[in-house]
């Protein structure tokens, strides 16, 4: 749940809830983050800078939402003025966790407050924060000072009685272009502050360099403080006192800007503080707001129970076959920020939480912490019992679970082991290596068993059989490298107890036994008591035990001492009645039991001294050795970068080809030269034409080309040749195709002359009156009478007259014989 803040002077309605519809909606907002990223705020590991966290305050105005870091917010009800001077020093407010950001006082009490310092408020902010913003109680921003930025300022007075307003954009172009600059304008540092009574609305003056007092003032000469500014001064009209100190009155906000905010980190916000006077004159803007987030609940302790500081998150050992109970001393609280009339106050209280033990996404129990406020402890409502300690390597998880009174809930988890802290890699990490250069595959890499004994010994590395580690050729190799830890948990053997001094024994429980004498047995159920066999010389000492662990009655069945709570040495006769009597008779307590010590054993003589009341105890539980082998493994890339260039070979040194017989520049030349490459394939490597020479492939003469070979690491080969372009030769296809074109071309014109008609040239090839002989002879002659026009040329009507009726007529016949067929 979120609450809508404005501060009020004790009287006053809330201005949020009366004023009209807001400018801005809560989506329109502009965010302004810590160094410009959400994940600094919220402190996840997607910040690039560090990781701050929120106070869960903003400051939504002027269409922007400011973000307040952890610890950045500090409530004038909490200021304590412990020397009752009327003045609230660094001492007596609290300091800032993050300083280098905005700092955030609220003063909802109905009492002014001022802030003094010693050091131009450095002490007040831990660092200098050299912008202020005052907001009334009506979110109104009714003071700025800035005494490291600059603004331009216009004197409307004279130079005895200033009277400076913001300069208009004009006034500020011809300050700028003006040599020497005009006295009316100055581009200076400012206070300005709201003003009801000056004609422009509010009042301005400027400040020096790194100082809260006037520019104007020698606060050497002139060393009231009252003096030293226009606007905080001693006649009562808007502030009082020393211009060094920040007054805070009843109702008002005042954010100081730190060194992140207005640097180079985080331009928006840098833009948004030097537009304050701008904003501070615009009487469209809505008020300022500041919102408070609801916090879920906070834990303390978890972290504490660590045990495996390697391992992200937390992680918690048991021992094997040990004990384990939540830790009571873990406690939850939450942040109770306003009362029931939504004032500040800001407290801490503790509250109930509840833990879940889970296996395997299984929930098998949850404990209520209940937190007692008169005692400040917890009190668990059941131990854990869902933890086997006895499962070596069995992992479950604790979830604490709090919930605020506000609804706001919260989880926090830890991982539960059994066994010892895992062991583990360090320094295990994708490395890159050149070529031909050693590599020392465990460079770096240490082994650890959990608990600080190097084991880097104990690696086993393995690797490709491709990989030669004092020669590596060029490519990824995965590297797996494992070691393993023995772990060794001593057994337990039975054990009993004589008047407080354990014995380790193997014991004989509840068994028949014909002869005691160098046995210890123990019975928790007496039917086979009843049928052993208790000779004189073996029972030695029977002791029966209460539930409570203390002897009821002993009798010494060689001597037939009887101890009791009224006999303590010798039974009434030869004690054979009694001894008989009592063994027949015999029923156990709840939990009592009989220990039969044989005369033979160790402690026959110890046995025979104890008196009635003694202790005497036995443990059955036995417990074998625990030798269990831990095998970690982890792995790497390998990258063994390429840095030996590919290989260009030029095919023919004397390349030459004739023109026309490439189509294309590139292919003529690519296809002189070869690649190849140690390491990368054919498909992989990159030939290309890095220069043609100016090449024409159909003009001949000789040019000097380049190609360039490069392979998937950028390394490339050049070479470089000679192409030698021929002319054409004419093949005697050639010829007669031309011959054929050019005859056509006579023969049509004489057609077209009406010299010769179709039929008649059809009616001489028809009658046969030219062979083919002939008529080949006829071409042959008719070749070397056509002009030299050229082989190519087309024979036109003109060169007809050149030629004989007959010689027409046969190559007429050829020609159509030559179409025909």
């Amino acid at each position: 749940m979120k609450k809508l803040v404005v501060f009020l002077l004790l009287g006053f309605a809330s201005f949020a809830l009366i004023a009209g519809n807001s400018s801005y909606a809560a989506d329109e907002l502009v965010d302004l983050y810590p160094y410009d990223q959400q994940a600094c705020l919220e402190g996840t590991n997607e910040c690039t800078f560090t990781k701050l966290g929120s106070s869960h305050w903003t400051m939504e105005f002027a269409g922007y939402r400011y973000h307040f870091v952890r610890g950045a917010d500090r409530y004038v009800k909490d200021f304590e003025d412990d020397n009752s001077n009327g003045i609230i020093t660094s001492d007596e407010m609290g300091t800032l966790s993050w300083n280098a950001f905005a700092g955030l006082i609220i003063n909802d009490t109905d009492a002014d407050v001022i802030l003094g310092t010693s050091n131009a408020r450095t002490d007040l902010t831990s660092v200098v924060h050299r912008k202020y913003s005052y907001f009334d109680e009506t979110g109104q921003l009714a003071m700025f000072e800035d005494h490291i930025s600059t603004y331009y300022i216009f004197n409307d007075g004279t130079a005895l009685a200033p009277d400076w307003r913001l300069a208009t954009e004009a006034e500020a172009t011809a300050y700028d272009a003006a040599d020497p600059k005009p006295e009316t304008t100055r581009l200076t540092h400012i206070r300005m502050a709201l003003d009801t009574v000056d004609t422009d609305g509010y009042v301005i003056e400027p400040i020096g360099y790194l100082k809260w007092t006037n520019a104007d003032v020698d606060t050497a000469v002139d060393t009231d403080p009252e003096n030293w500014s226009t606007i905080i001064n001693g006649d009562g009209v808007i502030y009082d006192g020393n211009p060094n100190y920040v007054t805070v009155k009843a109702g008002w906000t005042v954010v100081s800007w730190g060194t992140l905010d207005r640097g180079t980190s985080n331009p928006a916000t840098t833009a948004y503080i030097q537009d304050m006077p701008e904003f501070m004159l615009d009487d469209t803007l809505d008020p300022m707001v500041t919102m408070y987030e609801e916090q879920p609940a906070m834990f303390a302790g978890i972290t504490a129970l660590d045990n495996d500081l390697v391992t992200a998150g937390v992680n918690i050992v048991v021992d094997y076959n040990g004990t384990f109970d939540l830790d009571p001393m873990v406690t939850a609280s939450w942040v109770d920020m306003f009362d029931d009339q939504g004032m500040i106050i800001n407290a801490t209280e503790k509250i109930d939480y509840a833990v879940t033990i889970s296996q395997d996404g299984t929930d098998l129990e949850t404990i209520d912490f209940t937190y007692d406020s008169v005692t400040d402890m917890y009190t668990a409502s059941a131990a854990v019992t869902a933890i086997d300690s006895s499962m070596f390597g069995a992992g479950y998880k604790a979830t604490w679970m709090a919930t605020t009174p506000e609804g706001v809930a919260q989880e926090v988890s830890a991982d539960i082991v059994i066994g010892v802290m895992p062991p583990t890699f360090s320094g295990v990490e994708d490395r890159f290596v050149d070529q031909n250069v050693f590599v020392d595959v465990l460079k770096g890499i240490t082994a650890d068993d959990g608990y600080g004994n190097d084991k880097t010994m104990d690696i086993e590395v393995s690797y490709p059989s491709s990989l030669n580690p004092y020669a590596p050729f060029p490519g990824e190799y995965t590297i797996d490298l494992e070691f393993t830890h023995n772990v060794f948990f001593p057994g337990t053997d039975t054990s009993y107890t004589l008047d407080g001094t354990e014995y380790v024994s193997e014991l004989t429980v509840n068994q028949v036994v014909t002869n005691f004498a160098s046995l210890i047995s123990v019975y928790t159920d007496v039917t086979n008591l009843k049928t052993s066999s208790f000779g004189w010389s073996s029972a030695g000492v029977v002791i029966e035990v209460a539930g409570d662990g203390t002897i009821i009655q002993t009798i010494n069945r060689r001597t037939w001492d009887l101890v009791n709570e009224t006999y303590t040495a010798d039974a009434p006769g030869d004690g054979s009645g009694v001894f008989t009597d009592w063994i027949a008779n015999m029923t156990l307590e709840e939990n009592g039991f009989v220990i039969v010590i044989g005369v033979s054993t160790a402690n026959y003589t110890l046995a025979r001294g104890l008196n009635f009341g003694d202790s005497v105890a036995f443990n059955n539980e036995s417990i074998p050795d625990f030798s269990y082998d831990i095998v970690t493994e982890a792995s790497y890339v390998l990258t063994v970068d390429d840095m030996t260039a590919p290989i260009a070979i030029v095919v023919n040194d004397n390349y030459s080809f004739y023109s026309g017989e490439y189509s294309n520049v590139n292919n003529a030349i690519l296809a002189n030269v070869v690649a190849y490459d140690f390491t990368d394939s054919q498909d992989n490597l990159v030939k290309y034409v890095s220069n043609n020479g100016g090449l024409n492939i159909f003009l001949a003469g000789t040019y000097t080309v380049e190609v360039t070979v490069e392979d998937l690491a950028g390394h490339t080969a050049v070479v470089e040749f000679d192409v030698v372009v021929m002319k054409a030769i004419a093949t005697k296809a050639d010829i007669d195709a031309k011959i054929d074109e050019a005859l056509a071309n006579e023969i049509q014109a004489l057609i077209d002359a009406n010299v010769l008609t179709e039929a008649d040239i059809q009616a001489l090839i028809d009658a046969n009156v030219l062979t083919e002989a002939a008529v080949q002879t006829l071409i042959d002659a008719s070749v070397e009478a056509i002009p030299e026009t050229g082989c190519g040329s087309a024979i036109n009507g003109t060169s007809a007259i050149f030629i004989t009726f007959s010689l027409v007529l046969g190559a007429s016949a050829i020609f159509f014989f030559r179409r025909r067929r």
